[in-house]
């Protein structure tokens, strides 16, 4: 697969520029509970069953949903209380999760909670476990053997866990985990080709978004949110006119040509 470096590097720099009004603190954020005290036991628990469903369509609504659900049901985000009531008991669990969180696909949901919680209850105290995990790479194996995330999900919450600072490594982020959107959105601005990539593919493209940020004196965090902020606020509301990508995007070139020819 070919990937156009320059036009990745060019795609990099008109984020960078684009939002640099923006406190890179407040972009892709997830918003918490209140009564939530941050990087602790109840917070990594938390995140965990928050990053499970977040697929970044309407995901303020999601989290909004998610936060009152934690305030009407706060036990369904404790892994040994769900395990001990709602395995066998899975119908209440489902009533909860479809009337409080409103997930696209109710059953799915249901069923990745449960699986979530039966792993996580193999560790006797999660943040410790998380805080022992001295590089990255070990981070990221561990959040890639649980069932249930994906590329983009996962990485959520592998970012969320990184800004905490609550492991003992200093190395940045070495991927940026790349869903359907991100792919079309490198598609879209000739970055690649196509949009039907393997695992492998994605894993290149991933690392050459890792490799271009690197020249470019920008983290691969922030690219990571700077990808996820386009997709919502612009990508999900069909807001192409207003998106700082217009001029390179395809979408956009190809609306001018249907204008043209009307």
């Amino acid at each position: 697969m070919d990937i156009c470096k320059e036009k990745l590097e060019e795609t990099i720099k008109i984020l960078k520029q684009h939002f640099l009004e923006d406190d890179i603190n407040n972009l892709a954020n997830v918003e918490l509970p209140k009564e939530i005290k941050y990087k602790s036991v109840e917070w990594i628990y938390y995140i965990f069953y928050s990053c499970l469903l977040d697929y970044g369509m309407r995901s303020k609504i999601y989290h909004n949903n998610l936060i009152n659900t934690y305030h009407s049901n706060p036990l369904i985000f404790n892994p040994k209380y769900v395990v001990s009531n709602f395995n066998d008991n899975q119908d209440l669990l489902f009533k909860i999760i479809k009337e409080n969180i409103h997930p696209r696909y109710p059953n799915v949901a249901l069923s990745k909670w449960l699986k979530l919680s039966e792993y996580l209850i193999k560790y006797d105290n999660l943040l410790d476990t998380i805080k022992s995990f001295k590089s990255f790479e070990e981070l990221n194996s561990f959040v890639k053997s649980i069932s249930g995330y994906g590329q983009k999900t996962g990485g959520l919450l592998l970012r969320l866990i990184y800004e905490a600072n609550v492991c003992n490594f200093n190395d940045d982020i070495s991927l940026i985990p790349l869903d359907r959107h991100d792919i079309e959105i490198s598609y879209l601005n000739g970055i690649i080709e196509s949009k039907n990539l393997n695992k492998k593919q994605i894993a290149d493209l991933s690392n050459a978004y890792v490799a271009i940020s690197n020249k470019l004196n920008v983290s691969a965090t922030e690219v990571d949110k700077y990808l996820w902020e386009i997709g919502n606020r612009f990508c999900n509301k069909n807001n192409c006119s207003d998106c700082p990508l217009h001029d390179n995007c395809k979408t956009k070139i190809s609306l001018e040509k249907e204008k043209i020819y009307e």
